[in-house]
């Protein structure tokens, strides 16, 4: 947010090799407990095959498996700091089915976690519901409120990444995931800091739900919450044809 380098919200790798994932969705069957998730990393399966396209201000990953059709649609809006992520999940079986998703970031909110994550305080606003991280001992920015929301769907957190990875664990199979482990609702400071949110739904046999995801970040935390609130509220579908039309635009203006 607002410089790439000094203040990063999540983390980000330049290994190509083991190329380390700071954000992930994951999804449990509840009848079966099964977990899994809709891209390649962190959770992957050997048989199934994961689609990434990356257009013109998007990206957009496909997995078709465990009886569901998921598309991850991620974008930035033309004039506001936040992600948007849409998973959708379409139910290809013949039975119906309850599922959780739960996302997951892991806080950076300057150049690198291991400098800042001790600094790193995490909240549950209590008007919005959102997750809330700041880290005050950043001086350029330690007002600024970063944030992670399901549209408010949210049912269950926890801002304590030790807690959902668990001990020898990681993001592959954390224990956080495993069947019937909740989320504990822990937040605060002296926390190993992340923003884990869960919510549950249910699918018919044929039907399709869609999960919404933001993370971004606001100078205050009333600028944040009303951010959240304003595109919990808006029209998703109108804001991706804003950017779709910006490169259209851009791009197109010479043409060979």
């Amino acid at each position: 947010a607002v410089n790439s380098r000094e203040h990063q919200l999540t983390p980000w790798s330049n290994d190509p090799v083991r190329d380390p994932a700071g954000e992930a969705f994951y999804i449990r069957d509840e009848q079966t407990g099964e977990v899994w998730g809709p891209t390649a990393l962190p959770m992957r399966r050997t048989d199934a095959t994961y689609t990434a396209r990356h257009g013109r201000g998007y990206s957009r990953f496909e997995l078709n498996a465990h009886g569901l059709e998921h598309e991850l649609l991620q974008f930035v809006p033309l004039h506001d700091p936040i992600k948007i992520s849409r998973l959708r999940l379409r139910n290809t079986s013949d039975r119906p089915r309850s599922l959780s998703v739960t996302a997951y970031v892991e806080w950076v909110l300057g150049t690198t976690r291991g400098a800042t994550a001790p600094f790193i305080v995490t909240t549950m606003d209590a008007e919005s519901g959102a997750l809330f991280a700041q880290n005050a001992w950043n001086p350029t920015y330690k007002s600024a409120t970063a944030f992670v929301d399901l549209a408010g769907r949210q049912t269950a957190w926890t801002g304590d990444r030790r807690e959902f990875i668990g001990r020898n664990s990681g993001l592959e199979a954390p224990a956080g995931m495993i069947a019937g482990s909740g989320l504990s609702g822990r937040v605060g400071a002296g926390l190993d800091p992340c923003g884990v949110l869960r919510t549950a739904l249910e699918i018919a046999p044929g039907e399709t739900a869609e999960i919404v995801c933001f993370l971004g970040e606001a100078a205050t935390e009333s600028k944040a919450r009303d951010m959240v609130e304003r595109y919990r509220a808006g029209d998703l579908d109108t804001a991706f044809q804003e950017v779709a039309d910006h490169w259209a635009d851009v791009l197109g203006t010479i043409q060979v």
